[in-house]
């Protein structure tokens, strides 16, 4: 059979235009069934042209959709043009493990995958051709289909698989390298693991890759595996990225493999990136030294909030602001660049402790981050906890695109989430933060020097597009808010304070002068 693997849109909004990467579960399940024909198209990169996307339909007998939520309303556009073309439709991924009633029931939907889609998309490319081994459709884990009266069937959960290594190597053929940029560099990825043991209350990553027959949250590869992988991919890349929640979980493995990476020498022809959590850095702050000397240049960190009552909240009360500015200071340092998140509106933050979160997020002087409204994914206990309370104010998923706002708080509304989403983007990209990328990279002798090679790339990708897609969506400096403006003021003052506290007499500054007319300037540590 020929299987057409198709990467849907996501909508254009947020950090979408600079961030492209691989469709790495699709290239994983392809590898599953590798005596079938395998064809990729990711509309995230490659060009569409309706009349040429129907001629792969025409050649395709099988059509593979993955699906997050923000995906999932052009994930349907396909599979219905596909079931025109006569091909059947399979779905999988994050949405349809965390919605699959709303995912199978559609028309246009064969057959739903749910959770770990592996071993499922194996059985059931078996079952569809010819099904030589003559198994029941219901007798499949995982998956999620129409019966001839139109019901919905869930076969049971598929569960985890306990060894990683007994996957094959992804389909890295079908890839077009080039195509695949982050942060104006062109990156490869892979996965060391999957899952995560933490329970971070907006997080859907549990439901995800949990398996609830032997509680199983969190598996990792051997070693070897891991290298094996490394050494498979093209090494053109600047950069390969360890694509998992949390590449710094077991400590003690992370120390193996980066020094496995050192003594290997890939460092001296590829960069690395990965994701990790402010408390293991600062709690073991030799690893950062480590990851530098392996080749780590750029990190992807949650800040989420500097408000120590939310980082509780969210089931991160082993993080706290002082440490996020810490941990970031060390990478800084050491030429490490750092994409951050932060939380716009989590529960109990009014319009003042939001811009706080904002100003927390100007100081740290990040290369670049994502503000993202806080959002219940279905399926998740947070979902179900915001619906009870009547907070879920979009049904449609289009809005769960981690810019639009889906939900609203006991102290803001849906529109003043969004509209905060705005200020912080305004406030962060369209004051200074040009001036400062262009500070850091520009130097090649500096400690973020290794970035010199990918600036024309980095204007074009990260300046340039983002800052487009910043305008098309409305967003100038009017959009940033008086009393946000008074934020940054006051800290300005206090930092200039502190500076001056630590001076010699005759160095420190006579007078702060703010030249506006005095305004009433918001408390910092209330949260009023």
């Amino acid at each position: 059979m020929q299987i057409l693997y198709v990467n849907p849109a996501r909508l254009q909004s947020g950090l979408d235009a600079i961030i492209k990467g691989a469709p790495l579960a699709l290239i994983s399940i392809a590898a599953m069934v590798p005596e079938h024909g395998a064809k990729l198209f990711d509309f995230k990169v490659h060009k569409y042209l309706e009349h040429q996307f129907r001629r792969e339909l025409n050649k395709s007998d099988v059509v593979a959709i993955s699906s997050m939520t923000p995906q999932i309303s052009h994930a349907l556009e396909i599979a219905e043009m596909a079931k025109k073309q006569g091909c059947i439709t399979v779905l999988g991924g994050y949405h349809p493990t965390l919605a699959p009633e709303y995912v199978a029931k559609q028309p246009s939907v064969d057959y739903t995958i749910r959770g770990e889609g592996e071993h499922t998309f194996k059985e059931l490319i078996d079952f569809i051709d010819g099904n030589r081994k003559q198994i029941s459709l219901k007798d499949i884990d995982g998956v999620s289909y129409k019966n001839e009266e139109g019901k919905v069937n869930h076969n049971k959960d598929r569960r985890l698989e306990p060894n990683l290594d007994n996957f094959p190597l992804p389909r890295r053929d079908l890839l077009q390298d080039k195509k695949y940029i982050y942060l104006g560099t062109r990156v490869a990825q892979m996965e060391t693991s999957r899952g995560c043991p933490h329970s971070c209350k907006f997080c859907c990553i549990t439901k995800m890759w949990k398996d609830h027959y032997h509680y199983i949250s969190y598996r990792t590869k051997s070693l070897n595996r891991v290298m094996q992988e490394v050494y498979d991919i093209d090494w053109k890349n600047d950069f390969i990225f360890f694509c998992e929640d949390n590449f710094t979980i077991k400590v003690k493995r992370t120390k193996k493999i980066l020094e496995t990476l050192i003594k290997s020498g890939v460092p001296n022809k590829m960069y690395f990136s990965c994701q990790s959590r402010v408390d293991t850095l600062y709690r073991d702050q030799w690893l950062i030294d480590l990851m530098h000397k392996a080749g780590m240049r750029q990190v992807f960190l949650g800040i989420e909030s500097v408000h120590q009552q939310s980082l509780d909240a969210m089931n991160k009360k082993n993080t706290t602001p002082e440490m996020a500015r810490k941990v970031v200071a060390m990478l800084q340092d050491r030429g490490i660049s750092i994409f951050g998140g932060v939380i716009i509106g989590f529960p109990g933050e009014t319009k003042t402790m939001v811009r706080q979160n904002i100003q927390f997020a100007k100081s740290l002087n990040l290369s670049c981050i994502q503000f993202t409204p806080i959002t219940a994914f279905p399926g998740t206990s947070f979902y179900d906890e915001m619906k009870e309370k009547g907070m879920i104010t979009s049904n449609n998923y289009k809005h769960y695109d981690l810019f639009h706002s889906m939900m609203r708080t006991e102290q803001l509304t849906s529109k003043e989430m969004y509209r905060l989403v705005g200020e912080a983007y305004s406030a962060y990209y369209l004051r200074g933060w040009i001036k400062s990328q262009a500070k850091r990279y520009m130097n090649p002798f500096g400690k973020f020097g290794w970035m010199t090679k990918n600036l024309p790339r980095f204007a074009k990708t990260v300046v340039v597009s983002g800052l487009e897609m910043l305008h098309n969506m409305g967003m100038t400096s009017s959009m940033i808010s008086e009393e946000l403006n008074d934020i940054m003021t006051q800290a300005k003052i206090e930092d200039q304070l502190k500076i001056n506290k630590h001076k010699k007499p005759e160095e420190k500054t006579a007078n702060i002068i703010v030249a506006q007319e005095p305004r009433k300037t918001a408390e910092i540590t209330n949260g009023q």
